[in-house]
């Protein structure tokens, strides 16, 4: 694949080409055997002994999988592979079997005519610290304990929550700013700034880290090249999804920046109450909840680790170092790190330099560095290939050096409030431009962010792309722009079949009610003569919506309908490559994509679904994860059997050929290789009034071999030569010609021979039946 400017082209023909991908898969988060909702398995034996074969799915299993991908129209795989996947047995110690899995799946890939950028994935550091992606080893050589998280409020993790299926929604991403995530991050990126003393067989800590990671993805290279893979199959590599910026540049660390508008969820420490809570002492935190606005504090909270630390004492520390073989350096004393560089006096609990981690430098030199060095690697295995640049969690990213030649800028852009609320709002936020400042500062510039009804929210999405889209070019160059993940949460809460205008007033009229009590319930004393049963008399209204009925997840009032096509539209009015979060073959009815609580998965076999019919109490102040709805009906009853065991069903068994959560919007026709420049995308989605439609233009160019090829699938759109209800072609010069394939899409095939023309397609399709 080459890279032209601002698009991709391929080689032979000099098409452009616009990707519709998909991120292959949230499950390679996970070991065999260990969602992250059980406790069994998590952290034994420092977890060296865990396997990632048959994650995403088993290699038997693969042909199923693909022509599935295929068939919905994806070109493009961003294949996740985890630094903890190749290294957990120790440091230089491979997992043979999991490279060859991997080798494998991507072998069926070039079967399959499938592009893929392999993605370094982590979250959060890794599973230990409520995320995913690397070693357990590293909290070990960072002086670490992970069973002691929990109580030192270090890391929130799902595995051993008190309260799996209360696990609140998205307070995973929280993880990022505390004490275990935000030590590692600090250390791996710039510990020989601010912890020069952790220095481990003679080597600093940093590099000792970055050169493990970089010879493990290395390897994997060497391995794709190995099985002439490169370019046809392998076209690049991601650089570290979601990297963390820990400590580095934090301001003072007694507090947090004043115009910070970053996600924050639950007890959130700042860094200095974070290390006293990981030294076992009892310290108040703030406690935030999301508003409509973002995250607003509400009140502190004293949290009491009663003297449990978060760092090995001096035997565990010991014991650690023999079964890894560290020797660390004489002054790299046990217990916090941070206060054995000076920062603070565990013993007087103050403060000595609360600046610490201001430096002359910013975060982006640390992360560059960290950059040319992992390219530089790569690129001697794969000349080739694309770097595919991922910068920081919503941060603009930094110009790159200009030795690299063949990059894309992959971004990630979800709409944040439908992620965080699981639910489709009449109103929303320009999150992007209101972080890059350009509604000002103060409260007011939440007002001014502010959008209303669905046509300004769908126009929001696509301002969000097009400012991440504007600031590549400015920084990286004129190089392609893909967006690397793009989804939306399935477990939505569901929308009555009923007058939208009516719904809205009762439901306005239940919240300033209730609000209106609580006020009452306040300013009366002992209980006075207010209205107490407000509460019950609310959740049983509530309630009452069990006795309604919901539109189903296929129809095109749904909302994951509504999101998913607001999402996928901002995408083509941007004429960008995407792909989309994500493909879980064995997403569960109950745990989602079996990972904190998350369930963005595409996908939902009917066996899956028909194993556990249940439905959970659904309010509108419900904060939990897991609540995902059967997406048929809605249906009375609860969980009625786990009779399998989850970890059992989690290992892959066959997700049944039905998509139960087969939702509208996803199929939309898609121009893949375009003979010339693309000019403009627009798709309508089908409803039960409205024929789905797709108008497509762009320049032609007679240095263009081949046709354009547009992926066009068959539910909304039959063969042009359809007995029944045939899809309609219009185009403004040239000629085309239907390529059927199988019974799920065919390819529209369109050539111009005209040079420096614009050209324009018109294709009618279906309403909903």
């Amino acid at each position: 694949m080459q890279v032209n400017g601002p698009w991709f082209t391929e080689p032979e023909t000099q098409r452009t080409v616009i990707f519709r991908g998909i991120n292959l898969s949230g499950g390679t988060k996970l070991p065999v055997g260990v969602p992250s909702h059980e406790p069994n398995g998590f952290w034994f034996d420092y977890d060296r002994k865990v396997s990632f074969v048959g994650r995403p799915f088993p290699l038997d299993e693969a042909d199923m999988h693909m022509q599935r991908l295929v068939d919905h129209g994806f070109t493009l795989l961003r294949f996740m592979v985890t630094w903890e996947a190749i290294e957990h047995e120790g440091p230089g110690i491979y997992d043979e079997d999991y490279l060859d899995y991997v080798i494998e799946i991507l072998k069926k890939c070039k079967e399959y005519g499938l592009k893929v950028y392999l993605n370094p994935h982590q979250d959060t550091w890794s599973r230990h610290c409520g995320g995913s992606g690397h070693p357990g080893w590293t909290h070990t050589l960072a002086g670490l304990n992970p069973q002691r998280f929990t109580a030192t409020n270090a890391a929130i993790v799902h595995n051993v929550h008190p309260e799996p299926e209360k696990f609140p929604k998205m307070i995973w991403n929280t993880n990022y700013q505390k004490l275990a995530a935000a030590t590692l991050f600090t250390l791996f990126f710039a510990g020989k700034t601010y912890a020069p003393k952790c220095i481990v067989n003679g080597v600093h800590v940093q590099d000792y880290m970055q050169s493990h990671y970089i010879r493990a993805f290395t390897e994997l290279a060497r391995r794709v090249q190995v099985n002439d893979l490169q370019g046809h199959v392998v076209i690049g590599y991601d650089t570290m999804n979601e990297p963390g910026q820990g400590y580095i540049g934090w301001p003072d660390i007694t507090g947090r920046p004043a115009e910070d508008v970053d996600f924050k969820k639950g007890l959130t420490p700042t860094p200095f109450e974070g290390m006293m809570l990981g030294t076992g002492i009892a310290t108040e935190v703030d406690n935030w909840v999301f508003t409509w606005r973002g995250p607003k504090r509400d009140g502190r909270v004293l949290v009491d680790p009663q003297g449990v630390q978060a760092w090995l004492s001096t035997e565990e520390l010991k014991t650690a170092d023999q079964s890894f073989g560290w020797q660390r350096a004489d002054d790299w004393k046990p217990g916090c790190i941070w206060a054995n560089h000076g920062l603070w006096d565990p013993y007087a609990r103050t403060v000595m330099r609360p600046d610490y981690f201001v430096t002359t430098e910013s975060y982006a030199h640390y992360w560059l560095n960290f950059i040319k060095d992992y390219s530089d690697s790569l690129l001697e295995v794969h000349p080739d290939a694309i770097l595919f640049v991922q910068p920081p969690i919503m941060e603009q990213a930094p110009s790159m050096p200009p030795s690299l030649k063949k990059m894309a800028l992959t971004p990630h852009w979800y709409d944040g409030l439908t992620l965080v609320k699981k639910k489709w709002c009449s109103y929303n936020v320009d999150y992007i431009n209101l972080k890059r400042g350009k509604y000002g500062t103060g409260p007011l510039r939440f007002v001014r962010a502010l959008r209303l009804g669905e046509k300004a929210i769908r126009q929001c999405f696509v301002d969000q792309i097009e400012t991440l889209k504007m600031e590549g070019l400015e920084t990286l160059g004129s190089f392609p722009f893909i967006i690397g993940e793009i989804g939306i949460p399935y477990d939505m809460e569901p929308v009555k079949q009923k007058s939208t205008v009516t719904g809205w007033f009762s439901w306005m009229f239940v919240w300033l009610f209730g609000r209106f009590m609580k006020r009452s319930n306040r300013k009366s004393s002992n209980g006075g003569a207010t209205n107490s049963s407000w509460s019950s008399r609310r959740s049983v209204m509530l309630k009452n919506k069990d006795n309604d009925t919901y539109y189903p997840m296929g129809s095109p009032e749904a909302p994951q309908n509504k999101a998913m096509d607001a999402s996928i539209h901002a995408a083509e009015c941007n004429l960008v490559s995407y792909t989309l979060w994500n493909y879980v073959p064995d997403n569960h009815p109950r745990w989602g994509d079996l990972w904190n609580g998350e369930d963005l998965s595409i996908w939902q076999g009917r066996d899956n679904a028909a194993a556990i019919a249940f439905k959970e109490d659904v309010t509108d102040d419900s904060d939990t994860s897991s609540e995902t709805l059967l997406p048929e009906t809605a249906t009375d009853g609860k969980l009625s059997a786990m009779a399998t065991s989850s970890s059992s069903s989690f290992v892959g068994a066959n997700a049944g050929g039905v998509n139960v959560r087969d939702i509208i919007s996803l199929h939309r026709p898609h121009a893949h290789k375009i003979g010339g420049v693309p000019l403009s995308v627009e798709y309508v989605s089908p409803t039960h009034k409205q024929r789905a439609s797709f108008v497509f233009s762009y320049r032609s160019s007679a240095k263009v071999e081949g046709p354009t090829e547009i992926y066009v699938p068959m539910v909304h759109f039959p063969l042009p030569d359809s007995p029944m209800d045939p899809s309609q072609v219009q185009i403004s010069g040239g000629r085309w010609k239907a390529q059927t394939h199988n019974e799920n899409y065919w390819t529209l095939l369109w050539w111009c021979d005209d040079d420096e023309a614009d050209q324009e397609l018109q294709l009618l399709g279906q309403n909903i039946q």
